[in-house]
């Protein structure tokens, strides 16, 4: 499983999910927080539709945290102010960074949360699509008759 999975699983997932492995690691390890959660400003980048050139459409708001686990870092970050959130999944970051033995038993319900995120995604796209308008111009219209 990519990290980028990993981390969609557990921002857009359960939060009791990312709530309850952040626990299981502080249980047996000792966290520092090296950079506690702060909010910052984002610059967010895309691609012209047209040009096909990057610009940057605006800035975006994000929570950050640093920790660290047996001298490993962590890093965690999201869309908003959830300083909580951005702490836990910077403890399940360095976990993964520090390759602790507890991360392999996490892969199972990962895979299955990432599966429930991606049906949200779809029944979301469904109902979107049953509202999409299709508008025909007059020169197609008649061409069809």
């Amino acid at each position: 499983m990519k990290k980028s999975q990993i981390t969609r699983a557990l921002i857009e997932g359960d939060g009791i999910l990312l709530r309850r492995l952040c626990e299981q690691i502080e249980e047996s390890y000792e966290v520092s927080i090296l950079k506690a959660p702060e909010k910052s400003l984002v610059m967010t980048k895309a691609n012209d539709s047209v040009s096909q050139q990057p610009f940057y459409m605006g800035e975006v708001l994000v929570t950050e945290c640093t920790i660290s686990i047996n001298s490993v870092y962590g890093f965690g970050v999201l869309m908003g102010e959830e300083a909580e959130r951005a702490y836990q999944l910077a403890v399940v970051d360095g976990a993964f960074q520090a390759k602790l033995p507890e991360t392999e038993a996490w892969y199972t319900e990962l895979l299955m949360e990432e599966q429930k995120v991606d049906e949200k995604h779809r029944r979301e796209y469904s109902r979107a699509m049953k509202s999409k308008v299709n508008f025909d111009t007059m020169e197609e219209y008649n061409a069809k008759r």
